[in-house]
């Protein structure tokens, strides 16, 4: 095969482009799944329901068969318990529900976190802390970014604690943990600003426990293949802000701190959620959690300016992410540990900024694999996204970045619209400087 040929069997693998001799997968994918890590099998109702509210790191692996238990339909996770009516087995259009697993195994708890704050008239909720009179308790900072990321009440239900420490009976390691009708969240701060800065506790596996449900894995049914997310079809709108310089006079590459905020405030009064590339991709690729109105945010270039931005996300308890050029950017290695302690994510917007369509394959490797490397040297943790400068990118160049040890690309332009095809340029919305309040509820809402 020449250089061409490589070249364009490669950017079909990348890009996703399927040739037109090649069968389509069906629309729906498997209504059962295996999985061998646990030796238990997943269908319907449960399977679409597991695979639309987080998948394998919010529920966890099955840990059990479905079965009818009490008169529901029944099957135990890691990290859940679900229930449908007893006639929905098979069934993909049926109610799911999940078991309040947190609030029956913390019924007997007495300690001080487990009363219920009364507070009248209830104080107004922040994009710092809320307060749940449904039960009486709070849920802030870290926790509530977390809970409003990944699911909010559909799947961890109402808190039922508040913040307390609490020796994990399985690890034996003390965690700040807060208990909610369906969860316990667990903190990390190990992992600051990452999918795993919250994990959750496997209250599932602890209530088959106590129920004495029998564990021990089964045979494979006959025909049924192993669950991987690429057996179903997975796309999302989802609007990709992309921002640049911060301050006076406003133009296309630079916004005014105020405008800024105002743009904020709006976010959060119409109730969306900064979620990171790291969970964004997790959702496309992994079947994770995505927020019905999510939003990610993005700066380019690494002006020192963009600090200002950084802490006006911060107080509002929304996070974005900054796409640095280690070559150039007036933000180094201390003020990109300042930002990841706020939250941000860092990713690479390659080494000196050049238009990467214009270079020899040598040196776009260069561009996206030295950025990757400095970048990772600074802060001591993967970076795992890259933004192509001046939104200048092809196939070739998609193609050479794809193999530099990213998880995925971002062009400049495009809409909304994510696909797993465009895994390697999907598209952003570019936020000028000087546009209204009423065009940026446009670009967030229906472009």
């Amino acid at each position: 095969m020449g250089r061409l040929g490589l070249l364009l069997a490669l950017a079909f693998a990348v890009l996703g482009t399927v040739p037109a001799t090649q069968p389509a997968r069906a629309s729906s994918g498997p209504p059962v799944v295996y999985f061998s890590a646990t030796g238990h099998h997943l269908a319907e109702p449960f399977l679409s329901f597991w695979r639309g509210h987080g998948g394998l790191r919010i529920f966890g692996y099955p840990i059990s068969e479905a079965h009818e238990r009490e008169g529901m339909l029944v099957q135990y996770f890691e990290r859940a318990r679900m229930e449908a009516p007893r006639t929905c087995a098979a069934v993909t259009d049926c109610p799911v529900q999940l078991t309040r697993v947190g609030a029956l195994l913390s019924a007997e708890r007495r300690e001080p976190a487990f009363a219920p704050l009364v507070l009248d008239p209830s104080p107004p909720d922040t994009p710092l802390r809320r307060y749940f009179p449904e039960t009486g308790h709070t849920l802030a900072y870290g926790f509530l970014r977390y809970w409003l990321r990944n699911g909010a009440l559909t799947v961890f239900g109402y808190p039922i604690s508040e913040e307390f420490r609490e020796i994990d009976p399985e690890t034996g390691y003390t965690f700040t943990v807060q208990y909610f009708e369906r969860a316990r969240f667990e903190w990390h701060p190990e992992a600051l600003g990452t999918l795993w800065e919250v994990q959750l506790g496997r209250l599932g596996a602890a209530l088959a426990t106590r129920d004495g449900v029998d564990t021990a894995p089964v045979p494979r049914q006959h025909g049924v293949p192993d669950y991987d997310p690429s057996l179903f079809p997975r796309a999302f709108r989802l609007p990709v802000l992309m921002y640049h310089d911060v301050g006076e006079p406003a133009g296309r590459y630079r916004i005014p701190l105020w405008r800024l905020e105002q743009q904020l405030d709006w976010l959060f009064a119409k109730g969306y959620v900064t979620v990171s590339l790291e969970q964004a991709y997790e959702a496309l690729l992994a079947d994770g959690p995505l927020p019905e109105r999510a939003v990610v945010i993005t700066f380019d270039d690494g002006s020192r300016s963009q600090l200002a931005a950084a802490r006006a996300l911060a107080t509002r308890n929304m996070t974005a992410t900054f796409f640095v050029v280690p070559g150039r950017s007036a933000l180094g290695p201390a003020e990109l540990r300042e930002l990841r302690s706020m939250g941000h994510e860092i990713g690479s917007h390659s080494m000196t900024h050049r238009m990467m369509t214009r270079l020899a394959d040598r040196d776009v490797h260069w561009e996206a694999e030295a950025s990757r490397r400095v970048l990772q040297e600074w802060l001591g943790e993967p970076i795992r996204f890259f933004a192509y400068p001046g939104g200048d990118w092809n196939g070739r160049v998609a193609v050479i970045v794809s193999t530099t040890g990213y998880q995925g690309g971002l062009a400049a332009w495009g809409g909304a619209r994510w696909t797993r095809e465009r895994r390697w340029a999907e598209p952003r919305i570019e936020i000028g400087g000087t546009i209204s309040l009423d065009r940026f509820a446009w670009y967030v809402e229906r472009f």
